[in-house]
C-alpha cells in the first residue's frame, strides 16, 4: 500500500506556510476588515453603572463639605459635622423639632456598625440615657406655634 504525500499537520510547519495559504474566513476566524484594530476595545461603552443604594447615597451626602457661618467665620465641615451643629443650636434656642433627626442619624450609623465586625457603637449607655431625657425634656415643653 503506498502512502499519499498529504500536507503535514504538524503545527510549526503550518504557521511556517502562512504567507503562502490564503486567509481562510471560518469560525474563530472573522473577515480582516471587521476585526478589532489594535488599542480599539470590543466593548466601548463598558458595563453600565450599579446603582448606588439609600444607604451610600447617605453615606456620601452626609460625608460631602459644606460651608457654614459660625459668627463672622466661615468654617468648611462636612454635612454630618453641620446638621449636629444645626441641630444642638435650634434645639437650644427653643426649637427641638430637628434635634429628632439626631436620634435617626445615631439609629442609621448603629445599623452601619452592624456590618462591619471591628467597628463599636459610638453612643454609650450613659450618652443614649442622657440624650433620650433631653429629647423627652424638650419634647414635652415644645409647644406647637403659627409660623412652625
Amino acid at each position: 500500500m503506498a502512502r499519499k504525500n498529504k500536507p503535514s499537520s504538524h503545527r510549526g510547519e503550518r504557521f511556517n506556510n502562512i504567507e503562502e495559504e490564503p486567509y481562510r474566513v471560518g469560525h474563530g476566524h472573522p473577515p480582516k476588515q471587521t476585526q478589532f484594530k489594535p488599542g480599539q476595545s470590543g466593548n466601548p461603552k463598558g458595563r453600565r453603572k450599579k446603582t448606588p443604594s439609600f444607604s451610600e447615597v447617605t453615606e456620601q451626602v452626609l460625608n460631602e463639605n459644606v460651608e457654614l457661618r459660625v459668627g463672622d467665620r466661615v468654617l468648611r465641615m462636612s454635612n454630618r459635622k453641620a446638621l449636629v451643629q444645626l441641630a444642638i443650636r435650634q434645639a437650644l434656642a427653643g426649637k427641638p423639632r430637628l434635634s429628632t433627626v439626631l436620634p435617626a442619624i445615631t439609629r442609621y450609623e448603629n445599623e452601619s456598625l452592624r456590618g462591619r465586625a471591628d467597628a463599636s457603637p459610638s453612643l454609650t449607655a450613659d450618652d443614649e440615657a442622657i440624650l433620650s431625657d433631653f429629647l423627652a425634656r424638650h419634647r414635652a415643653s415644645e409647644k406647637p406655634t403659627d409660623g412652625d
